[in-house]
């Protein structure tokens, strides 16, 4: 195995290996209320605090990034993360369980832009495909949350605290395969380009053409609104599915996020490989447009198959956010020197989106029922306007740049060949 597949392919088991260490939790939440003494609100704060650690400390990771070797940074943050999962193993009150689940989402939320940065790094280094890196990364991400119930089945009889304890041993290994498999900065001059290696795809630089910050707050909006929408599915499909129903609609449910998140998983790998050179303005309308189409079949049928129909149909289009949204970031020219800061802000700004989607989903849902679903898929057609009008001003602004930077040319020109030349 070459040194760029190598290095590409322990980032990966990183990001799979962090979200299947969050996911063993879930199944384990009533043995928590026992050991710890937690009630409904404990539990609540549980996930809540996590989130909330995780989102906020993005951008403290993304400043020591810039600082500080993005290596560096990971293996320190999975360390952290590491200790969190053995203190949430041992908790035996709420106060314990919670610091643990605070320390948790510390350690998250330093390494995720350490990880961006070192997929950028990696690519720009030996000539990887961005948008193929991407769509592994998504696929990663979605599997590790995928494995993360499935060995909690199989290895339940071990309990709590042998599988944490397990964990966070992987976790810790985990930061030694980071240290090694993200290059140092200032190492990421192409040294041994892949042969399936493709160029960089048209849209690169459109970053170019203002201050790095707005890209970045831009691509965290688009970001940000893809993950309201799925996260207010979480909430929102179960309540949809179960309404009329004689009996529990776990199995139902069970099958439909089980379809949806196996899609993106697939979308996200096909897309890195067969929309290399697509523009990204092209991608975005691609997926709101698949995204409306998918939340207005919602409104239909509440039987499970349309229902699974048209939530494919969601999570493809959210899988083409995904993948743009972070493309776009990746090759943004003007924050090159300063990645750490845009991979935090961009993190920050996004995963903001996991913590209200769910209050707007519940709160759409009580007031509306099947008409919310409708509802969201409004939105997106609203924010394809919104980007019709904003894309057709920034062609004029640019289109109005060049003209006037041609004109100046030439009027120098003419002035050099008119004026006065010494005998």
């Amino acid at each position: 195995m070459s040194p760029a597949r190598r290095r590409a392919a322990l980032l990966l088991i990183a990001v799979m290996s962090v979200n299947a260490s969050y996911t063993v939790l879930i199944p384990f939440v009533p043995e928590l209320q026992q050991r710890a003494g937690a009630d409904p609100t404990v539990i609540a704060l549980t996930f809540a605090l996590f989130a909330a650690a995780k989102t906020l400390s993005q951008p403290l990771g993304g400043l020591w990034v810039d600082r500080w070797r993005p290596g560096h940074v990971a293996f320190v943050a999975q360390l952290v993360a590491a200790v969190g999962i053995v203190i949430t193993a041992v908790a035996r009150d709420p106060q314990t369980l919670l610091a643990g689940r605070v320390c948790w989402g510390l350690g998250e939320g330093l390494v995720t832009p350490a990880l961006y940065a070192g997929m950028g790094l990696l690519c720009r280094r030996y000539g990887l495909s961005t948008s193929r890196l991407i769509g592994n990364f998504g696929t990663a991400a979605m599997a590790g949350f995928l494995i993360g119930p499935l060995v909690t089945g199989v290895a339940a009889p071990l309990g709590l605290e042998a599988l944490f304890f397990a964990g966070a041993a992987v976790t810790a290994v985990t930061a030694f395969g980071l240290f090694q498999a993200i290059p140092r900065s200032g190492e990421e001059e192409p040294e041994e380009a892949e042969a399936d290696a493709a160029p960089a795809a048209d849209g690169a630089g459109a970053g170019s053409a203002g201050p790095w910050w707005m890209w970045v707050l831009a691509l965290g909006a688009l970001d940000l609104f893809a993950n309201v929408i799925y996260s207010a599915f979480e909430p929102m499909l179960p309540l949809y599915l179960s309404a009329g129903r004689d009996g529990s609609a776990r199995g139902t449910i069970s099958v439909v996020f089980a379809v949806g998140l196996a899609t993106f998983a697939l979308f996200t790998w096909a897309l890195g490989r067969y929309t290399e050179r697509l523009r990204l303005m092209t991608l975005i309308r691609a997926g709101m447009a698949a995204m409306a189409l998918g939340l207005a079949g919602l409104t239909l049928s509440a039987e499970v198959a349309p229902v699974a129909a048209s939530f494919v149909l969601c999570m493809a289009g959210s899988a083409v956010l995904y993948l743009t949204a972070r493309r776009g970031l990746i090759e943004l020219r003007s924050a090159m020197s300063r990645q750490g800061k845009a991979f935090g802000l961009f993190g920050f700004i996004g995963d903001s989106g996991n913590v209200i989607g769910p209050i707007i989903g519940v709160a759409l849902f009580g007031w509306t029922g099947a008409t919310s679903f409708l509802l969201l898929g409004v939105l997106c057609v609203v924010a394809l306007v919104g980007l019709a009008v904003a894309s057709g001003r920034f062609r004029g602004a640019r289109a109005t740049d060049a003209t006037g930077t041609t004109e100046t040319a030439e009027a120098q020109v003419e002035a050099q060949e008119t004026s006065p030349r010494p005998s």
